[in-house]
């Protein structure tokens, strides 16, 4: 069982304490490092150590969204969860890509949801895809691959190093097999897409990176409303 490095940033002792029982009620597996303001959570450098951090919103000196905020420069991966007794900072919290924003008391079922997405997130990021280049097989991370698009006979797999071509020795279903839907769907016959990397549809996927990716003629309304469950989904909602 993979095991959660869980940051609390909260200067209330009883309601960190709260968050502690509950994260050990949960079942998930966590180590769990608490910080009594933003400024000692900075100080640690923080980026690549945590899986997820909890932050409180209101905090002597650096605020919660404001320790996010500095936390987003160093790493982009870490799962930011909010809890507050307000809702007024909501819009802000997402603006720093948080999982969930709590409302005070935390809830024991939207904590556990919470837990249990960010260990379902691990799980695809550390999973691989098994590619045969030139007769050499070679591993790429399922969180490396934009999309995979055909072109003449060759399969070209865009990733955040660049673009793999496989050769003819691989066709787009075999991808399709190993790449898990809903997060990659066959929105064409020639592209795979993964939707965490989509930034919107205007007739086809306009991906984060500016390229675009065809979706079947017809198919547009669909591939939409795949990408808003997505969306949801990475928010922490089933789906």
């Amino acid at each position: 069982m993979n095991t959660l490095r869980i940051a609390i940033c909260e200067d209330n002792d009883r309601d960190a304490e709260h968050l502690v029982s509950l994260i050990n009620a949960s079942g998930v597996s966590a180590e769990v490092s608490r910080f009594e303001s933003g400024s000692a959570f900075l100080a640690s450098r923080p980026a690549g150590r945590f899986d997820l951090v909890f932050f409180d919103i209101y905090m002597n000196g650096v605020l919660g969204v404001e320790a996010a905020r500095a936390l987003r420069e160093t790493d982009d991966s870490c799962g930011v969860v909010f809890t507050t007794s307000s809702p007024n900072h909501m819009p802000e919290s997402f603006d720093v890509g948080a999982d969930q924003y709590l409302l005070k008391p935390v809830e024991y079922k939207k904590l556990r949801k919470v837990l249990k997405k960010r260990l379902a997130l691990m799980e695809i990021s550390r999973k691989t895809c098994i590619v045969n280049v030139k007769g050499q097989v070679i591993d790429i991370p399922l969180d490396n691959i934009y999309y995979v698009e055909v072109i003449g006979h060759n399969c070209h797999v865009h990733t955040a190093n660049g673009v793999v071509e496989t050769g003819s020795t691989m066709k787009l279903e075999d991808f399709a097999r190993q790449l898990p839907s809903p997060r990659f769907q066959r929105c064409h016959k020639s592209y795979i897409v993964n939707m965490s990397y989509v930034e919107k549809v205007d007739r086809d996927f306009i991906m984060k990176n500016g390229n675009r990716v065809y979706i079947r003629r017809g198919d547009v309304a669909k591939y939409a409303r795949e990408l808003d469950k997505w969306r949801l989904y990475e928010a922490g909602n089933e789906i």
